[in-house]
């Protein structure tokens, strides 16, 4: 059986809803489809586009009863599905604000199939033809393809004066005191970098494993679903949903993993009710999460777009993570190439929904072989194409992690004191916060928009929490750092 030609039902079905729902989508997909654009000869959404093309161009209402009685004028009342199939067309409708989003997919669904139904009548005309001239032949095969290759879609020149016009009306929208244009995060110093998470960027959160990616990313998202007016994607296929969330009480309640783990037997009143309202405030967030074992690329991309049509106001797409994420085709050479596949369309997502998109990534093993274990960009793990596509990426260094490991025999003493110093001087400033702190250095490596730079924060394990440093501990931490000859903070 041959496999049937390009074509979405359920875009063509939201197109006719909306059609029938709303004068304005009415003009617009008039003016932008025609029955060709809709799948298979006399098949039902053709004849309900016939019917409203017909009252359209007799000047008369379009609503699902002047349609039906259309229909039955034409004698398709029966083949058209009747008026059950009519409502069914109505609340397929998710969002008329995109609608252009439904339209291009009828459109470049019909020039798929009229490119391959072009390429099939070739070789009908060349089993069938007796062909003297095979240039003549070529060339009249090459003129039917380029005839429907140039009715691609292809966006159209923007005049600097448009663009200009549009930044201006950007820069007055988004004028606000703390100099944020994009997500806040809820890290001052992390926002002072970025000045938030931009749309339409991609970032990449990339660490060892254990360092704490995961819990920096959620706790990321978290603020962003509280500190904004937005929703927030997470697609989570490293943990199931109901672990995240109780990462999340343990963060945002102050309370040890470990005792919500294993209920609420371990806590005291206190802690009960601290855990109980923390519940209610992530239940009141317009956070949403996707567990889904082994989702797709194609997945990720289709409910991302799915959410935004259904929650305009999405702000923030998070994914954990890349590593796990497979784009489910058989003929890909090598893993690389597809994690360079699945980069470039994270990023290209990020562009259509104008939203930010952070994306969790593992670094090498080759840090770990290193005596100075702060990660670079070229550690990234897997493909060169996430640190090409990212417009930033954040490579976490926690020292706690690599406490036990020995260094290289080309470490002299003196270098193996320093280190060894150091380390005890920053456990020590980091021990006078709080018994389970540890620091956490979040290495900006990469801002495609911006500058680059180290960030403290200081990360509380037991609740996967992650906190800004005071100022005088930002200034004990870069004096100790400047005595052995770390890397600098930027201010």
């Amino acid at each position: 059986m041959s496999k049937p030609l390009p074509h979405n039902i359920e875009a063509e079905k939201i197109v006719l809803g909306a059609m029938m729902t709303n004068s304005s989508a009415l003009a617009q997909c008039i003016n932008s489809v025609t029955v060709d654009h809709f799948y298979g000869q006399s098949a039902p959404n053709q004849l309900v586009y016939q019917a409203i093309r017909n009252l359209f161009d007799k000047r008369l209402p379009v609503d699902i009863q002047t349609v039906l009685e259309e229909l039955g004028l034409m004698k398709e009342a029966v083949n058209a599905g009747g008026i059950e199939y009519l409502k069914e067309l109505l609340d397929s409708v998710i969002s008329l604000s995109n609608l252009d989003f439904y339209l291009v997919i009828l459109q470049d669904n019909k020039l798929l199939r009229d490119y391959l139904s072009t390429i099939d009548q070739i070789r009908q005309n060349y089993e069938t033809e007796e062909i003297d001239e095979i240039n003549q032949f070529l060339a009249r095969a090459e003129n039917n393809l380029r005839t429907v290759a140039e009715r691609r879609r292809i966006d159209k020149f923007k005049t600097a004066l448009e663009v200009s016009q549009r930044v201006e009306a950007e820069l007055k929208v988004i004028q606000r005191a703390d100099g944020l244009t994009g997500v806040d995060v809820g890290y001052k110093k992390i926002n002072d970098y970025t000045h938030g998470l931009q749309k339409g960027e991609m970032t990449i959160i990339a660490a060892r494993p254990s360092v704490g990616k995961t819990a920096f990313a959620l706790n990321l998202a978290y603020n962003a679903v509280k500190l904004n007016p937005i929703s927030v994607a997470v697609f989570s296929l490293e943990m199931p949903s109901e672990q995240l969330v109780r990462r999340l009480i343990a963060t945002d309640a102050t309370v040890s993993l470990d005792n919500i783990q294993t209920g609420t037997r371990f806590l005291n009143a206190a802690q009960k009710a601290t855990v109980g309202q923390s519940i209610k405030n992530i239940g009141n967030t317009k956070l949403f999460i996707d567990d889904t074992p082994g989702i797709k690329l194609i997945d990720i991309l289709a409910k991302s777009r799915q959410l935004k049509a259904a929650h305009d106001d999405l702000g923030l797409i998070v994914v954990d993570y890349i590593g796990l994420i497979t784009t489910g085709e058989k003929r890909i050479e090598s893993r690389q190439v597809e994690v360079s596949n699945i980069s470039r369309a994270l990023k290209e997502l990020a562009r259509d929904l104008k939203v930010p998109v952070l994306v969790i990534s593992q670094l090498s093993r080759q840090v770990d072989a290193r005596d100075d274990k702060r990660p670079y960009l070229s550690d990234l793990r897997e493909s060169g194409a996430i640190e090409q596509d990212a417009d930033m990426v954040f490579l976490m260094y926690r020292p706690g992690y690599y406490k036990n490991l020995g260094f290289s025999k080309n470490v002299t003493q003196d270098e193996k004191k320093r280190f060894k110093e150091e380390r005890e001087k920053v456990e020590a400033l980091t021990k006078e916060v709080g018994e389970y702190a540890e620091l956490v250095e979040i290495i900006i490596a990469k801002n495609r928009n911006g500058k680059t730079g180290i960030v403290p924060l200081l990360f509380f394990k037991n609740f996967g929490r992650f906190d800004n440093p005071s100022e005088d501990y930002e200034s004990r931490l870069k004096q100790i750092r400047q005595e052995h000859g770390a890397p600098d903070i930027e201010e």
